[in-house]
């Protein structure tokens, strides 16, 4: 079925986040969400703090950052889960684009922080949506300061194989037009979701019944 197919979500859906690795079949990181919008623009969606989140691990058990050099990306994985810490994310995402952009609480009912994940461009099924992380960020302060995050680990990442030379070309060329469109301050920038609060009927969305893990722990963050 293809994306158009799709109908679109009301609000107060719920709905997976998720993203997959090709290189580890059969491992996600998931989170179940509530949908703010859904339109022909964007797809906005809701994460609430204490959201039960599926994510990846080394095969022992431990954080992927701790690895070291391309051990990051290559070395074998098991499938984790956790509690999301800290205020809620909302997250929109945007048709034939390569990154979302999440929007962090930075006071009380204040969403002016901005997280800009670049990553493929999502598909939708019946459950939710899909993507794939692509390494790179870019991190946006309330006085519309960018700076990147993670450019080490994408050169990590190219050096594993994980990426082309062309690819990550491509990357950067998408981070550099999330830049341009912060510095114009272009749609979802200018949404107005900076005072966004979720519905208060709405309760924390829960995992797949048959989602399971290898490891826990409930105090983990992203």
């Amino acid at each position: 079925m293809s994306d158009q197919q799709h109908q679109r979500w009301q609000r107060g859906d719920r709905i997976f986040w998720t993203y997959r690795d090709a290189d580890f079949p059969g491992l996600v990181d998931q989170r179940p969400v509530t949908v703010i919008a859904d339109d022909d623009q964007h797809l906005a969606v809701w994460m609430a703090a204490g959201t039960r989140m599926l994510y990846q691990v080394s095969a022992d058990g431990q954080d992927l950052r701790s690895l070291s050099g391309t051990d990051r990306f290559t070395a074998p994985r098991a499938q984790a889960v956790r509690n999301w810490v800290g205020s809620g994310i909302l997250a929109v995402f945007q048709p034939n684009t390569m990154y979302s952009v999440w929007f962090f609480e930075t006071k009380a009912g204040i969403r002016n922080s901005y997280y800009v994940n670049i990553e493929e461009e999502f598909t939708r099924s019946d459950s939710g949506i899909e993507t794939s992380d692509l390494v790179l960020d870019v991190l946006v302060s309330p006085d519309r300061i960018y700076a990147f995050k993670d450019e080490d680990e994408l050169e990590l990442a190219h050096r594993a194989g994980v990426f082309s030379t062309a690819k990550v070309e491509q990357i950067r060329q998408v981070a550099q037009q999330a830049v341009k469109d912060v510095e114009h301050w272009e749609f979802p920038f200018n949404a107005g979701y900076e005072g966004f609060q979720p519905d208060p009927d709405w309760t924390v969305p829960t995992l797949p019944a048959d989602a399971n893990w290898e490891f826990e722990d409930v105090a983990g963050g992203d």
